[in-house]
Parts: C-alpha cells; sequence; structure tokens
C-alpha cells in the first residue's frame, strides 16, 4: 500500500490548531522553570479515567502482562481479532495517559475490531529508556504467548519512539512485533534536525527547550543520542517489521520521523506513510477531524490482514 496525504487543512484543522496555544502546554515547555516544575507536578500521576460512555461501550480491565500493567480495551457488542495492538502512550515520557489517549483508543477498538492494550511503563524521572525498553519487550512476549500470534506495535509520540527503540532491540527474535504503527513518533529526543527551529515557531503546541528537558531525564545514564532513546541514531533499520505512520507536517518531530521513513526504505523496510499537511502533534487522537478520520480508513485498509490469523 502506498503513502497517503492531505492536500490542504481542513477548516477543522485550522480551528483546533488555532485553539491549541490556549491549553498552555507550548508556554510550559518554553520556559526550563515550568518545565521542571510541571515534570515534578506529574509524578505519580494515574491513567485518565475513561469517559462512562465507554465503559458501556467496550469491556475493559487491567492485567498483569509480564513485569507491566495493561489496560486491555475491547469490543463488547462482538469477540475481539486474535491479534492484539499494543499502544504505548505519549506525553514526553513524563505525562500519563490522558484523556485524549481515550479518544484514540476508542477509535482503534471501535473501527478496528482490535484488542488494545495500553501498558502503564514507568515514566521520568523514575522511568529510564533502558529499563522501559526491556520491560515492553517481556510484555510483547507474554502477550504474544498468551495470543499465540505477534502483536502490533504502535504508539504516539514518546511512546512510538518507545515502539520503535523497542522493536530494534527484537529484530529477529520470538518477541519481534508483526507491524509497527507510529503516529507522530518522537525519534530524537536532542531534537538536533536543522528543520526543529522553524517548526519550533510554528508547532501550536510542543515546545524544543522542554522536550529535551524530559528527554535528558529519560535517557538517564545515556548519551541522549544513544539509540536506546533516540532511535533516529540507529545504526541501520534492516530487519524492522513493516511499519505504517501517521504525521502532521506542523508537528515539531515531523522531519526526524519523515527522515526515518526514507531510511527505512532504503534499509528494505516496507514503510508507508499518511501525512495531514499543516497537521498538528498527534492530530490523530482528535478523533472527529476529516484528517484524523482518513488517517483512521488509511491505516485498517494497511492493517487488514494482520487481523486474520
Amino acid at each position: 500500500m502506498t503513502d497517503a496525504s492531505t492536500d490542504r487543512p481542513s477548516p477543522a484543522m485550522r480551528f483546533v490548531s488555532a485553539l491549541l496555544p490556549a491549553l498552555r502546554y507550548k508556554p510550559i515547555m518554553s520556559s526550563e522553570a515550568r518545565t521542571l516544575r510541571n515534570i515534578a507536578d506529574s509524578e505519580g500521576g494515574r491513567f485518565a479515567a475513561p469517559p462512562a460512555a465507554y465503559r458501556r461501550e467496550f469491556r475493559m480491565g487491567w492485567e498483569k502482562l509480564g513485569p507491566l500493567h495493561a489496560l486491555v480495551v475491547e469490543p463488547r457488542s462482538a469477540p475481539a481479532s486474535a491479534r492484539s495492538l499494543v499502544w504505548l502512550h505519549g506525553g514526553g515520557y513524563i505525562h500519563q495517559f490522558e484523556t485524549a489517549h481515550w479518544w484514540l483508543v476508542a477509535s482503534l477498538v471501535r473501527e478496528l475490531g482490535v484488542r488494545v492494550i495500553a501498558p502503564d511503563y514507568l515514566l521520568a524521572p523514575n522511568g529510564t529508556g533502558t529499563r522501559a525498553v526491556a520491560e515492553v519487550a517481556s510484555l510483547l512476549e507474554a502477550v504474544a504467548q498468551r495470543d499465540g500470534v505477534a502483536p502490533v506495535l504502535a504508539g504516539d509520540s514518546a511512546g512510538g519512539g518507545l515502539a520503535v527503540s523497542t522493536a530494534l532491540g527484537l529484530r529477529g527474535t520470538a518477541a519481534a512485533p508483526a507491524h509497527l504503527v507510529l503516529a507522530a513518533p518522537w525519534l530524537d529526543v536532542t531534537l538536533r534536525h536543522p528543520e526543529v527551529p522553524d517548526l519550533d515557531t510554528r508547532d501550536p503546541s510542543l515546545a524544543a527547550l522542554g522536550l529535551r528537558i524530559a528527554g535528558r531525564l529519560w535517557a538517564a545514564e545515556l548519551d541522549p543520542a544513544d539509540a536506546l532513546v533516540s532511535p533516529a541514531f540507529a545504526a541501520d533499520y534492516v530487519g524492522l517489521p513493516a511499519t505504517s505512520l501517521v504525521l502532521g507536517t506542523r508537528d515539531l518531530l515531523y522531519p526526524d520521523a519523515r527522515d526515518f521513513q526514507a531510511s527505512a526504505r532504503t534499509d528494505g523496510v516496507d514503510v508507508a506513510s499518511f501525512t495531514a499537511i499543516e497537521g498538528f502533534h498527534v492530530f490523530f487522537a482528535a478523533s472527529r477531524l476529516p484528517e484524523a478520520r482518513a488517517a483512521r480508513a488509511w491505516l485498517a485498509a494497511r492493517l487488514a490482514d494482520y487481523w486474520v490469523v
């Protein structure tokens, strides 16, 4: 399946983009002091509670899978597919699963008919990339053993970066994921791409300064350019599973994801992308946007054969 993109931003995309600065994420991340205070305030946070309507619509509960507890969400009206989709939530490695992640998970369960597993991995400053990669790898092995088939591994933003780092370490093993789905993945915690300064002024929700602070905490004892936390610097991508990217061009993380696609293709990986022109960071979670609906339809077609096992 080939790449897809929008021609121009929809009025809804423009409207939501104009509202995003009011959420104050960017002002917080544009200040070192406010970023550090936000990290301290976020420490020990819990998964956002599901909206009441989702409790009625889906079966959901917590399971221990390998070393991690994970939220498991399934269709209530029909059996879920045999293969699970493991979703690693974003949040800059410092913020927990939020209400927007519920929108995203609900749309995937509803439209793909899949079981979504969302692990509760430990966040910075207590969690580190080294620990998270090892624990997510163990969770994938436990899911594969339970289901009898390797799961699809997915993630948004920081979760997308963690997904790639984990998949790199699992190449050629029985625990390797069947497919990667990456929505606006954060692939370089140093944000040293030459296009970042321009996008830093245009992205309505992210700021490079705060992300770099969070990235250093996540790297801990590692060099932030180590592929374990910044898979943009991996020596190669040979052996990665087929990969689907959902990207927006107004996203601070877009250049690294675009370049990852080109490099992975050169290394023989089946990579395809859906790109929303002027799409903001993880627009995919704004489930009613025309671009988000189009991206999910594209992804459903790309993954159609994976649920038949």
